[in-house]
């Protein structure tokens, strides 16, 4: 940054000694020709040297302009690194407690599958006792309808028995009747045969003794 103002006093100094040296010289015109084009090649040459000078000192600028945007832009790229970094390690991190919830799911889901085996199993068994007891039902209702059947023949054949009783009275009422009937007759024979015969047999006499007591 130094170097501007040491070049702007070598050119001063460099003039002012070109000067002086053609002050003190009487030399003749051709002389002061020639210095004067010398003078003036050198102020030529001190004048590409210095703009060679500022364009260098440009170029220094927009140099150092870009390595400091560089620097920037570097310092910008490491700083979204570092939070890509931090993202990452987020993300690593969510994944981590979504694998963990990922495993309490499954955990949960496989005692939830225990859990309705378990309910299946049961369900299974009671659907089992439950037919072997429909099962016994039936057959308690077979037992019963074979029960009722029987009380059923039974009673039939005792309304046939008590018919058959019935009809047995009835015939033996007419038995009874037919028997007096011919009591009956045989009374009004005897006492016919009694009136009609005028003998005192023995017989006879216990018959109408008989006769006479009913």
């Amino acid at each position: 940054m130094k170097r501007g103002p040491a070049i702007a006093n070598a050119a001063f100094f460099l003039a002012a000694s070109v000067s002086l040296l053609t002050t003190t010289t009487s030399g003749s015109a051709q002389g002061l020709r020639d210095s004067m084009g010398d003078r003036m090649e050198s102020r030529g040459d001190l004048r590409e040297l210095i703009m060679d000078r500022l364009a260098t000192r440009d170029d220094l600028r927009d140099l150092q302009r870009d390595r400091s945007e560089r620097r920037g832009d570097l310092r910008d790229l490491i700083l979204d690194r570092l939070a890509t970094r931090e993202d990452l390690r987020d993300l690593l991190r969510d994944r981590l407690e979504r694998r963990g919830d990922l495993r309490d799911l499954i955990s949960d889901r496989a005692a939830s599958r225990d859990d309705l085996r378990d309910l299946m199993r049961d369900r299974l068994e009671r659907r089992r006792d439950l037919r072997d007891l429909l099962l016994d039902r039936l057959a308690t209702r077979e037992d019963l309808r074979d029960l009722l059947r029987d009380r059923l023949e039974k009673r039939k054949d005792q309304r046939d028995l008590i018919s058959d009783r019935a009809a047995s009275r009835d015939d033996l009422r007419d038995l009874l009747k037919d028997r007096s009937e011919r009591r009956g007759d045989l009374r009004e024979l005897l006492l016919d045969r009694m009136r009609s015969s005028d003998g005192d047999s023995p017989v006879l006499n216990r018959i109408r003794d008989r006769l006479g007591a009913e």
